[in-house]
């Protein structure tokens, strides 16, 4: 396992997965956005939100709802805003994080 603040990047069932860590409680959303395709494990992680390596866009890893949009001007050149992650349930046993696809 690993400490709260912090996630992880994997691929399961070649689904590529975020699992997250916030304030002890694990949580998995879809791990690219849906925008333009950026790897969200190597974003910033702070507190319950991740913040896309590629252009801005903010997400609840606990939901997977789109806090922030990109701006208006990147929207426009790239065809388009972001929407919603993916999320998935995750339960823990005897130190095992699973995610169910």
């Amino acid at each position: 396992m690993f400490p709260p603040g912090t996630m992880r990047g994997f691929t399961v069932k070649y689904a590529y997965i975020l699992l997250a860590n916030v304030d002890g409680n694990f949580h998995a959303v879809t791990a690219v956005c849906p925008h333009m395709r950026g790897y969200l494990p190597i974003g910033m992680l702070e507190g319950n939100i991740i913040k896309c390596p590629v252009h801005g866009s903010q997400y609840d890893v606990t939901t997977g709802k789109l806090v922030k949009d990109v701006p208006g001007v990147l929207r426009v050149l790239t065809g388009g805003g972001s929407h919603d992650l993916m999320s998935y349930p995750v339960s823990v046993e005897d130190e095992t994080v699973y995610v169910e696809i």
